[in-house]
């Protein structure tokens, strides 16, 4: 693809985004929340490209509606939020099967910063509009000339509190042309603790044990799971072990259907440290389907939690900075 279609397609692509603009929100208003018992929303949310902005806008609209009408707080939506867009301009039966790595890594990039801004400030302004905090996904963005996988939240007000490259990437957004975030993390939004690691981070104990020792109580995860075949045993070695190895809360919010050629699968979900739950299984809420969408939602306290840390901590003294020297041992040690 020569610079003069990347131009034209990001052109195209970008004048049938601004057609579909958020409504205006009215004047800011001061909303209080909870300090200890937070009613979370997380979004199962259907991939598959649209044909039509208005159709996007209005699901994701209607989520916001969902949560505000059930009286949530915190609304969490997936990974990659705004690839749906790109059938605006593309049709299904050219960007499902046909596209190879190297045309879809030209496409991403070209369409990044128009999908961008329209998924951001659509967040912004319905963040606002409901009075929630949202935790948007992640989107690809330009940072420094790299491609990244970045999460974003924002509070109440619509104000971005919280962006959070992707560390960890799979095969496949290594071969699109996404590059790894080199960003530290950021720092959670009080009075929660609030924050964000993108789909493959959770993976990784040390992620959690990082933001934990930033002050991080609840983590929303965000996913786009390229595996046609759903398993509650894969699913359960992200978030979900590392809330129990890490106590805290963990948030998932799942893309699922058919994208790019992948089959995406995955559970929207709340997931607690096991003590924490009534029956046991660590498993607070979770969607019923592994594909389609879904709003489920539950109610965490924040003081049960607190004071199972410090209980866990009591029985674990290892404190999170000396983590990865015991692990891997000292400096110089092989």
């Amino acid at each position: 693809m020569n610079p003069l279609s990347r131009g034209l397609l990001r052109f195209w692509l970008g004048a049938k985004l601004g057609r579909t603009t958020p409504p205006a929100p009215g004047n800011a208003v001061p909303v209080t929340f909870p300090l200890d018992r937070v009613k979370i929303a997380t979004v199962q949310w259907n991939a598959e490209p649209v044909g039509a902005v208005e159709d996007w806008s209005r699901r994701v609209t209607r989520f916001f509606e969902e949560a505000a009408d059930t009286h949530c707080h915190l609304l969490a939506f997936p990974e990659y939020m705004p690839l749906s867009l790109l059938g605006v301009v593309m049709p299904e039966r050219t960007s499902a099967h046909t596209l190879t790595d190297a045309t879809i890594r030209e496409v991403l990039g070209a369409l990044a910063p128009p999908s961008f801004r329209f998924w951001y400030r659509w967040m912004s302004s319905l963040s606002r509009q409901y009075h929630l905090v949202t935790a948007a996904g992640s989107a690809l963005t330009w940072d420094r000339g790299r491609l990244v996988n970045t999460g974003i939240i924002f509070d109440s007000q619509g104000q971005e509190r919280v962006r959070q490259g992707k560390w960890h990437l799979t095969p496949e957004e290594i071969r699109w042309g996404v590059a790894q975030a080199d960003s530290p993390p950021s720092a959670p939004l009080s009075p929660w603790g609030l924050t964000t690691l993108v789909c493959n981070d959770a993976t990784y104990p040390e992620s959690f044990r990082l933001i934990a020792s930033q002050g991080a109580r609840i983590a929303v995860v965000p996913i786009a799971d390229a595996d046609a075949r759903y398993t509650a045993g894969k699913a359960r070695r992200g978030c979900f072990s590392r809330v129990q190895d890490v106590p805290m809360v963990g948030v998932v919010s799942a893309a699922t259907g058919r994208l790019f050629g992948l089959h995406l699968t995955g559970k929207a979900g709340i997931y607690l440290p096991a003590p924490l739950t009534d029956d046991g299984s660590g498993v607070l809420a979770e969607s019923h389907l592994s594909v389609g969408e879904e709003l489920i939602s539950g109610v965490i306290s924040l003081d049960r939690l607190a004071w199972y840390q410090e209980r866990y901590r009591a029985e674990h003294p290892m404190p999170p900075t000396d983590f990865l020297t015991a692990l891997y041992g000292a400096e110089g040690d092989h």
